[in-house]
């Protein structure tokens, strides 16, 4: 996506935080840490920095810890080849949901499996999150997957933390800014946003170019929390 971005004239700017936004008499302005960028239209995905970005927003949003794993099968990955594995998921008696993927990453890149939901929830700052994997984190990991693929007690090649930024029911927040029709926002994906980039980003950009969006996005709207629902 990003590339196809550049390809039709999208300035990528990477590793540049986002300090404030306003409006201005003619449209937004945005202050990074290098500079200071003006528009017409703003749209802010600002993952689990949400919380703090669009604290005027009204959403109840909680940053969530998560931790991504890939183990070496026993025998080789072979058996678990795309086109020969499915994706998969489990929903546990205790509410986990243990998932995983195909092995795409080589012979040597083993299967990857975490948690849609873990057993144990731990709120996490995206500043100073500890980004560590615990030895607790890869029993419970283990536990859950190898009664559903024994193969996988194999070795632990790699294991990274990633970041759910949750609403209270799960769905998105995509919408204009309540209080500032200038500006759309996009956030609290609750860990499933990814498989729907194409048609957010889709939407994003028909609310920022025609102010509108034409797909129903009523259910992501934030004032579904305002009234409680």
């Amino acid at each position: 996506h990003l590339d196809r971005a550049a390809a039709l004239g999208a300035d990528l700017h990477f590793e540049e935080p986002a300090l404030a936004w306003e409006e201005t008499s003619g449209g937004v302005r945005v202050r990074t840490a290098r500079g200071t960028y003006e528009a017409e239209r703003l749209v802010i995905c600002p993952g689990p920095w949400a919380p703090a970005v669009l604290a005027n927003l009204g959403v109840p949003l909680e940053v969530e810890r998560q931790v991504l794993y890939w183990f070496q099968p026993e025998g080789g990955i072979a058996p678990f080849r795309f086109g020969h594995f499915p994706i998969f998921i489990w929903e546990t008696p205790d509410g986990a949901a243990p998932y995983g993927v195909p092995a795409i990453d080589g012979p040597d890149g083993g299967v990857k499996v975490a948690f849609y939901r873990a057993p144990e929830v731990e709120p996490c700052d995206p500043d100073s999150g500890d980004r560590v994997l615990r030895p607790r984190e890869i029993a419970l990991m283990r536990a859950a997957i190898e009664p559903l693929l024994p193969a996988l007690r194999g070795p632990l090649l790699q294991g990274v933390t990633c970041l759910y930024t949750n609403t209270p029911d799960k769905h998105f927040v995509i919408a204009p800014h309540p209080a500032s029709p200038r500006v759309t926002v996009a956030c609290g994906f609750s860990g499933h946003g990814f498989k729907f980039c194409s048609v957010v980003g889709e939407i994003l950009a028909q609310l920022a170019v025609d102010g509108r969006a034409r797909l129903d996005i009523g259910l992501f709207s934030p004032s579904r929390f305002a009234r409680g629902a």
